[in-house]
């Protein structure tokens, strides 16, 4: 793969990743509850469901979905109902900050994983990315599997290094500026701009 259309797509890559979305927005309020080295499981569901997502794009199943309306429209309203159902719960559950950090009992590493890993691989946007980019970016006349593996890291990579960032702000705002009661209002601030993401792709 050619260097310029290597650092093309890890630019394209970049600005799709760092607007705010889903993911970010996960990523922070679960950084302002957890502090930063407890959401690194966070991080890491958030990057394997990116990494499936795009393989399943390289391997043209995604295509195929495209293809067929009703498993498209089935695959989106999955995404829309998972973002939903998050931001109700955000809305309605009562969630307190863990203020001893070393104390993660309440918020299982395998819990953060499995929410932010639903949360990349049903999400339609980032399949769409693959999707609409591949395409432009892999040489047909080349192994396949090789320009794949390139992209899909490099694609985790500079995700990764936003949610890091992000999260490490965040964690570092709550040292300083942090209650209960911000972090309650903060919260159901993330419930509606999820049930606003939702709606957002719903409309779409």
């Amino acid at each position: 793969m050619e260097f310029l259309v290597w650092s093309s797509f890890a630019l394209i890559s970049a600005v799709n990743i760092l607007t705010p979305g889903p993911a970010i927005l996960n990523t922070i309020r679960r950084a302002t509850q957890l502090g930063f080295k407890n959401v690194l499981p966070t991080i890491a569901g958030n990057t394997l469901g990116l990494a499936i997502a795009g393989a399943f794009c390289a391997g043209g199943v995604a295509t195929f979905v495209l293809a067929s309306e009703i498993l498209w429209l089935t695959f989106r309203w999955l995404g829309v109902a998972y973002l939903a159902w998050l931001g109700i719960k955000l809305l309605t559950k009562h969630e307190e900050i863990v203020l001893d950090l070393g104390n993660t009992a309440k918020v299982p590493a395998t819990k953060l994983f499995s929410e932010a890993f639903l949360l990349a691989v049903t999400n339609p946007k980032a399949v769409l990315f693959f999707v609409s980019l591949f395409p432009q970016v892999m040489d047909p006349a080349q192994p396949l599997v090789p320009q794949a593996t390139i992209l899909i890291t490099t694609f985790c990579v500079i995700s990764i290094a936003s949610l890091t960032s992000y999260s490490a702000l965040a964690a570092l705002l709550r040292n300083r500026f942090i209650t209960q009661a911000r972090y309650t209002r903060f919260r159901r601030l993330s419930g509606c701009l999820l049930m606003g993401f939702a709606g957002k792709l719903a409309l779409q």
